[in-house]
């Protein structure tokens, strides 16, 4: 999800954005649900405190009266004072008929009424539309992408200074691992030192006692670990996959589509092909492109081919029609050995 423009604000800027000055119309997307949540209480308590004293709350769910919006828009306070209308979009579209209200809306903002309105994580093609367009014209649009797992320690290092709080590196990345993939539970933890312990220093011991194992894994996440060559996170996520009883062979075809995506591309390039465009024909988009890019250059054409193949038999295994082999364990060797440096590195399994 890639939204640019002069008025689009990162979640994060927001609070430096808001002392600025208020707009009339805020459009919060929240790829990242918590942030997205706390995005729009910081606008509505600088809306209070702006003195817009009064706040009408519209859902929009199916069978949603679309012209209840230019109602409350329309509608004066019965006290003359100013107030927000928050409009909520759960599922992201609005339909024909609430595209058509949401670019009336943007065209005939009014003086006492500041809109709020909240989205989910959109498709490219949706931010693209004539009616978010006309959003993003008429206010600020506030972008609450998701924290990545690389910036995540970091995250929960702010989170815990903002309440005087301070741990060491190593029960920081504890916390960081433990939460991986799920922000809420990350701030719940943070929240549950506070309430735990006084402010200063958490010693480490309190830190292990007090946090819980709550990662959320994703099946995307172990073919990221594959291409990343991280065999730890690779490992602890195949494990984590597989007690939460994950269907293998969905595991196994997303493997395969990350290895497609190196030997389309390895392909493309032996033809000649520069890299930008033997990534586009390899079908290779977004982040995924440069861990492709790396494993293109690291791994040999036909070890990439030969990896692909043992994915291949692997999917009998995981179909129980490789006998005794533990489908599971063999996943783990085949991910390890890719994963070495030796071009030569393989792993035969037996159909």
């Amino acid at each position: 999800m890639a939204i640019q423009g002069p008025r689009v604000v990162d979640s994060q800027r927001l609070p430096r954005a808001l002392s600025g000055g208020l707009s009339p119309l805020y459009t919060v997307v929240g790829a990242e649900p918590l942030l997205g949540f706390e995005a729009c209480d910081r606008i509505l308590a600088a809306a209070r405190a702006a003195g817009y004293l009064e706040r009408e709350v519209l859902t929009v769910e199916q069978g949603f009266d679309w012209s209840r919006l230019a109602l409350a828009a329309s509608t004066d306070s019965l006290f003359g004072d100013r107030r927000v209308l928050e409009l909520r979009i759960p599922g992201g579209k609005p339909g024909v008929e609430g595209a058509r209200a949401l670019e009336a809306l943007s065209q005939h903002l009014g003086d006492s009424t500041l809109v709020l309105i909240s989205l989910p994580a959109l498709e490219n093609a949706t931010t693209k539309t004539k009616w978010f367009a006309s959003l993003t014209q008429a206010g600020t649009v506030v972008v609450a992408e998701p924290v990545t797992r690389e910036r995540l320690p970091a995250w929960i290092q702010e989170r815990l200074s903002a309440q005087g709080q301070q741990v060491s590196q190593e029960s920081l990345l504890l916390l960081a691992e433990r939460t991986e993939g799920n922000l809420l539970a990350a701030f719940q933890e943070v929240q549950k030192l506070a309430l735990l312990h006084p402010v200063g220093a958490v010693p480490d011991q309190a830190v292990r006692e007090a946090v819980m194992d709550v990662a959320r894994f994703d099946i995307d996440d172990l073919a990221e670990a594959l291409l990343a060559r991280e065999p730890v996170r690779f490992e602890r996520t195949l494990r984590g996959l597989q007690e939460s009883a994950e269907a293998l062979p969905l595991i196994v075809w997303s493997l395969a589509e990350s290895l497609r995506g190196v030997v389309r591309a390895g392909a493309a390039l032996a033809q000649g092909r520069p890299m930008p465009q033997a990534l586009r024909e390899a079908k290779v988009w977004g982040d995924r492109q440069g861990l492709v890019e790396r494993n293109v250059k690291r791994i040999p054409l036909a070890v990439a081919q030969h990896a692909l193949q043992q994915v291949a038999l692997l999917d009998r295994a995981a179909k129980g029609m490789a006998g005794d082999t533990d489908p599971w364990d063999t996943l783990l060797e085949l991910g390890l050995r890719l994963m070495q440096d030796s071009p030569a590195s393989r792993v035969m399994i037996r159909s």
